[in-house]
This record gives structure tokens, C-alpha cells and sequence, in this order.
């Protein structure tokens, strides 16, 4: 099988190697790629690179015509950061670009594509009662639950996009919703995730002490996490998992972690490092009416993709760790 991958970054360079390690052909669609990041977690010698913008149909219909794409695997778009300084750029990255993606699918025959959604949709739920289970079908007001954020708004606006498409043509749609993102990144992280854990990672690595002074590097509440090993194996069987009927899932690590809980963490790994946490932020790493611990059901993911975490936080870093320690020469 042949997958294309547009975007391919933290998450993508991951979804690369499992897809090799599985026998299958990958081919990079990409506007800028980083081919010194993505080479230090797949084997890129090989894999055909494709300097392109998702936006331009026809570059994009001439590589999956060439290369023989069987699936795109759509994972091309700005996070909350740059979506927050620059809306109407994410707009037609993210929304435009999915509908790109979808059109040339639908043009050139290719039979799945499968979507990088996120777990912010679940914050313009109706607000649950306490200790409910969200399913990914979940109810919702369609003014007053309405996306709070340009990232929520693309990401659920791309699901319905898709959606829309496998319900009128002859093509297959899955999205992935995926949990707080950590690992391995080209650079400072966009994801907020990724923000407040890098400083604790890295300084330590450093040899420390680490210091946190700044609020925003820290969250109220609990939160959920995962590492980016684990989105490439849901992604992988999204892929080429047959008959998948329920179409989203939600991926996640099934827990949630309080900031002194992951800093706690921090201090098992590394014991001889001292970790001087002086900053306080009273608001929860994402906003919206979900439950703040962040219960959202994978039932689906393990039943139909067949797909269960493999890392918690603690195992995640010390293979982040590893990394670093190997091929980071940034840091």
C-alpha cells in the first residue's frame, strides 16, 4: 500500500516509521519539510519528498497519480499558537487544505482518507454531567456550544468536511482525535502540551536545576497526555484497518495528570535534578465545557482500530529522553 502524508512533523515522522515497519510506501507532501527531524526518526533515504503546498490541487493530484496513493493521511495545519495570531491563514490551511485534500481524493480515485482531528472538539460538548464518558457522537448546541477557538472550529468543520465527502462519493473517511501530543519535536512545540512539558524535559536533560517561572508554562486541573509512538500506531491502523464503521475516535492515554503530577514524574526520572516550580496559572490547559479531568470514551479505538496505549507519561519521556540524548543537537 502506498500512503501519502501531507504535514509530516512531530506526529508524522512517527506515523512514517510505523507505516515502514509495516511494509508499506510512504510518500512526503510537504511545503517545507524537515528532513534532518523526520530522517532522525524514519528512514527517509528511500521515500519520495514532494515540496508542496495542499492548497495546489494540481501539484498534489500529480504526486499521488505518480507515486500510486492508496491513502492520504491528512496531517498538514497550524496548532492553537499560530491559529491564535493568525486566523485566517489557519482557515485556509486547515479548512482549505482538508477540502483540498479531499477534492483530489475524490479526482484521482484514492480509497481512504484519514484525518488529524484533536480532543479539543470534545470542549463544545454540551456540558456533561459529572463523571459522564463522552463518546465521540456527543450532544452539543450548535450556537451556544459552538467552537471557542480557531483550532476546535477547523479541526470539527475538517471531520464534517470528511464526513461529507465518504457519505456522498465513493471514498473513505476516518479522523483521529488525538490527546495532548508529547515527544519529539522540530523546534519549539506549537501544541500547548508540548510547551509546558519541553522546559521540564529539556532542562533537566541539561543537567538542570529547572526553573518554571512563567504561568502559562503551567495548568490547573488535570490534563491527558500522549506520546507521539502512540498516535502512529492509531494512525497506522486507520490506514489499513478494513470496515471501520464508527469513523472518529478518540485517542488518548486513558489518564489524566495534575501539574505537580507531572512534575513529580519529572523528579522519578531525574532524581539528582532539582525542579523550582515558583509560577501558578488557575486556568486548565484548554477551555471549554468538557469534563476537566478529561474523560472522553477510546471504547471504539480498542474495538474497531485495535489500538491501545503503549506509554504513560513517565515511560513516553524516557524515550523521549533517549532521543535527545542521540540526535537533538539543538538542545
Amino acid at each position: 500500500m502506498s500512503v501519502m502524508l501531507t504535514g509530516v512533523g512531530a506526529v508524522g515522522s512517527h506515523v512514517a516509521r510505523e507505516l515502514q515497519a509495516q511494509g508499506h510506501e510512504i510518500v512526503i507532501f510537504d511545503k517545507s519539510p524537515n528532513l534532518s527531524f523526520i530522517g532522525s526518526i524514519a528512514d527517509i533515504t528511500d521515500v519520495p519528498v514532494v515540496v508542496g503546498d495542499v492548497n495546489d490541487q494540481e501539484a498534489l493530484s500529480a504526486a499521488v497519480r505518480e507515486h500510486k496513493v492508496d491513502t492520504i493521511l491528512h496531517l498538514a495545519g497550524f496548532l492553537t499558537k499560530t491559529l491564535r495570531a493568525h486566523p485566517f491563514a489557519g482557515v485556509s490551511l486547515n479548512i482549505g487544505g482538508t477540502g483540498s485534500v479531499l477534492e483530489v481524493a475524490r479526482n484521482t480515485g484514492v480509497r481512504r482518507v484519514v484525518l488529524a482531528s484533536t480532543r479539543g472538539v470534545n470542549q463544545i460538548a454540551a456540558a456533561p454531567e459529572s463523571g459522564d464518558v463522552l463518546p465521540e457522537d456527543f450532544q452539543m448546541r450548535v450556537i451556544s456550544d459552538r467552537p471557542r477557538t480557531m483550532y476546535e472550529l477547523s479541526k470539527l468543520t475538517c471531520e464534517h468536511l470528511g464526513l461529507l465527502y465518504a457519505d456522498t462519493y465513493d471514498m473513505e473517511f476516518v479522523a483521529l482525535r488525538l490527546g495532548g501530543g508529547f515527544g519529539p519535536t522540530p523546534g519549539e512545540p506549537a501544541g500547548l502540551t508540548g510547551t509546558v512539558v519541553r522546559p521540564l524535559v529539556y532542562g533537566a536533560v541539561a543537567g538542570g536545576p529547572v526553573e518554571i517561572t512563567d504561568p502559562s508554562l503551567t495548568y490547573a486541573g488535570n490534563h491527558e497526555f500522549i506520546y507521539f509512538k502512540d498516535d502512529a500506531v492509531a494512525f497506522a491502523l486507520a490506514c489499513t484497518r478494513p470496515n471501520l464503521s464508527q469513523r472518529v475516535y478518540n485517542i488518548r492515554m486513558d489518564r489524566t495528570y495534575t501539574y505537580d503530577q507531572v512534575v513529580e514524574t519529572m523528579q522519578k526520572i531525574f532524581p539528582d535534578t532539582e525542579f523550582k516550580i515558583s509560577a501558578t496559572n488557575s486556568g486548565s490547559m484548554t477551555q471549554g465545557r468538557a469534563p476537566r479531568d478529561d474523560n472522553a470514551s477510546t471504547e471504539a479505538a480498542y474495538n474497531e482500530l485495535g489500538w491501545r496505549p503503549q506509554y504513560d507519561l513517565e515511560s513516553g519521556v524516557r524515550d523521549w529522553v533517549r532521543w535527545i540524548e542521540k540526535y537533538d543537537i539543538s538542545r
